[in-house]
C-alpha cells in the first residue's frame, strides 16, 4: 500500500471516531438538557404546590381570627393577605354544601393546585331551647324552625329542646321541622330535599309521646358551651370588650331575698335597646311587662340582634311578639324565693290563693313535696319568642311558662350577638390536583 493511502485510512478513522465521540457528546447533552428541563419543571410544580398549601394555611388562619362567613365568600377577602404574596392568579371559594366551602388555589392558567374543605357550621350543642333549670308548660309548644342538627342519609337529626333534668309540656308538642315551607334556620341553608328525621320530629296531641328531638343531656352546660369559658369565670364575658355589655345593676334591696332588684327594669332595657345597645347585663332581678316588652321587641328588629344577659336573679316576662335576639340567664350561688316575686306582675300567677296553675304538673314530677311555683327562677306569660333562642343555666331550678310557647332557631341571630364559633377542616378533604 501506498504512504498516502496509508493516511488516508488514518484519516477515515479518525474522523469516523469523531464522529462517534460527536454523537455520543449530542446523546449526552440531550439527555442532560432533558433532565435539567424536568428538573426545573419539579420545581416550578413543587413550587406551586408549596405556594397552594401556603395559601389554604393563610386561608384558614384568616377565617379563624375574623369567623366570618360572610366577609370569607367575598371575592377579594383573601386576595391581598393570601393570594398576591403568592403570586397566585387566584384562590376560589367553592360552596360544597351547608357553611362547607373548597379552597382551591389557583396557578398561572385556570387549574386549581390543591383543596381542601372548610366547615363554618358551629360547634356549639345543638338546641332552639336549652336549659338545667326544669322546664313547665301549661299550653302548646310549638319549635319552629328546630336546630337542623346533622344531616344524615334519612333526613336531619333535629334538636329542638335540650335539657338537663325535667321537661314537663301540658299540652301538645308540634316540631313543624326544616322543610322547604318553614322558615330556614339560617340564611343560606339548604335542606337538601329532606325533613327532620323519623324520631326527630315530634307531632303529638299530648305530652306523653317526646322523640330525640327534645332531648335529655345530664352533662349539659349552656355557659361553657355557648361562651367556650367556666361559668366560673363569669366576669371574663361580662368584661369581654368583644360584646361590649352595656350592666344593669340591682339597685332595690329585696327583704328576705339574695338578689337585689333592677328599679324600672322594663323600661331601663326598652330604652337601652332603643338606644342601639346590643348586648345587655342585667345584674339581679328583673321584670319586663306591657308597653316595654313591646316596644323593646319592635326596636329589636332594627338590629342584627340583641343579648339580654340576667345574672343571679329572677326574670320575668309578661305580653306577646317576637324578639330579635337571645336570652341567656346564669345563676351560680342564688338561690330563688317567694320573696323575690312580691311586687311583681308574675307574682298574681305564681303565689295566686289555692292552687297555680302549676301545681298539678309540679307535683306530677316531683311529689307531694313539691317547691312551690313562686320559687321560680323564670316566668313567662304570653306568647312571646327569642328568635335566637333561650338558655337558661340554673341547675335544678324552675323555669315556667304559662301560655302557648313557640321555641324557634336562627343560628344567624346567635352568631350576630355571640360571634361565629372558629371554622375548622372537613377531615378527608385534602386533594391534590
Amino acid at each position: 500500500m501506498m504512504r498516502y493511502q496509508k493516511g488516508a485510512v488514518g484519516l477515515l478513522f479518525t474522523a469516523l471516531i469523531l464522529v462517534a465521540a460527536l454523537t455520543l457528546s449530542l446523546a449526552g447533552y440531550k439527555s442532560t438538557f432533558f433532565q435539567a428541563k424536568r428538573a426545573q419543571n419539579e420545581i416550578l410544580s413543587r413550587q406551586n404546590q408549596w405556594a397552594g398549601e401556603g395559601a389554604i394555611e393563610c386561608a384558614f388562619t384568616k377565617a379563624q381570627q375574623d369567623r366570618s362567613r360572610t366577609q370569607f365568600t367575598q371575592a377579594d377577602y383573601l386576595k391581598a393577605d393570601c393570594q398576591q404574596p403568592l403570586n397566585l392568579n387566584g384562590i376560589q371559594v367553592v360552596s360544597v354544601g351547608n357553611k362547607k366551602y373548597s379552597l382551591q388555589p389557583v396557578d398561572g392558567g385556570t387549574q386549581p393546585i390543591v383543596q381542601k374543605v372548610m366547615d363554618f357550621s358551629n360547634n356549639r350543642l345543638a338546641g332552639a331551647i336549652q336549659s338545667t333549670a326544669d322546664l313547665f308548660t301549661q299550653a302548646s309548644t310549638t319549635i319552629s324552625p328546630p336546630d337542623p342538627g346533622m344531616e344524615t342519609e334519612d333526613g336531619w337529626e333535629c334538636v329542638a329542646v335540650r335539657y338537663k333534668g325535667v321537661f314537663s309540656p301540658g299540652a301538645g308538642i308540634t316540631n313543624q321541622g326544616v322543610g322547604d315551607t318553614i322558615e330556614a334556620p339560617y340564611v343560606g341553608f339548604d335542606n337538601n330535599g329532606k325533613d327532620c328525621a323519623e324520631g326527630y320530629d315530634t307531632q303529638s296531641a299530648s305530652s306523653n309521646h317526646q322523640e330525640q328531638d327534645l332531648m335529655q343531656d345530664s352533662n349539659l352546660n349552656p355557659f361553657e358551651s355557648m361562651f367556650e369559658v367556666s361559668k366560673d369565670n363569669w366576669t371574663q364575658v361580662r368584661d369581654n370588650p368583644k360584646y361590649d355589655f352595656v350592666i344593669l345593676n340591682g339597685d332595690a334591696a329585696v327583704a328576705g331575698s339574695s338578689s337585689a332588684r333592677i328599679t324600672d327594669c322594663g323600661q331601663k332595657v326598652k330604652e337601652l335597646v332603643d338606644l342601639g345597645h346590643t348586648h345587655i347585663w342585667m345584674e339581679g332581678s328583673c321584670e319586663i311587662s306591657g308597653a316595654n316588652l313591646s316596644g323593646m321587641t319592635q326596636t329589636s328588629q332594627l338590629t342584627d340582634g340583641v343579648l339580654l344577659f340576667v345574672h343571679n336573679g329572677v326574670f320575668s316576662l309578661n305580653g306577646s311578639g317576637n324578639f330579635k335576639g337571645v336570652l341567656f340567664q346564669l345563676n351560680d350561688g342564688f338561690q330563688p324565693s317567694a320573696a323575690d316575686w312580691v311586687g311583681l306582675e308574675a307574682n298574681d300567677y305564681l303565689n295566686s290563693p289555692g292552687v297555680t296553675v302549676f301545681d298539678h304538673q309540679l307535683k306530677k314530677a316531683y311529689g307531694n313535696n313539691y317547691a312551690p311555683a313562686n320559687t321560680a327562677a323564670y316566668f313567662q306569660r304570653g306568647s312571646f319568642n327569642f328568635t335566637g333562642g333561650q338558655f337558661l343555666d340554673m341547675d335544678g331550678q324552675l323555669a315556667l311558662f304559662h301560655d302557648s310557647l313557640n321555641f324557634s332557631y336562627n343560628e344567624d341571630v346567635i352568631d350576630a350577638v355571640l360571634g361565629t364559633t372558629p371554622p375548622r377542616w372537613v377531615k378527608g378533604s385534602w386533594r391534590d390536583f
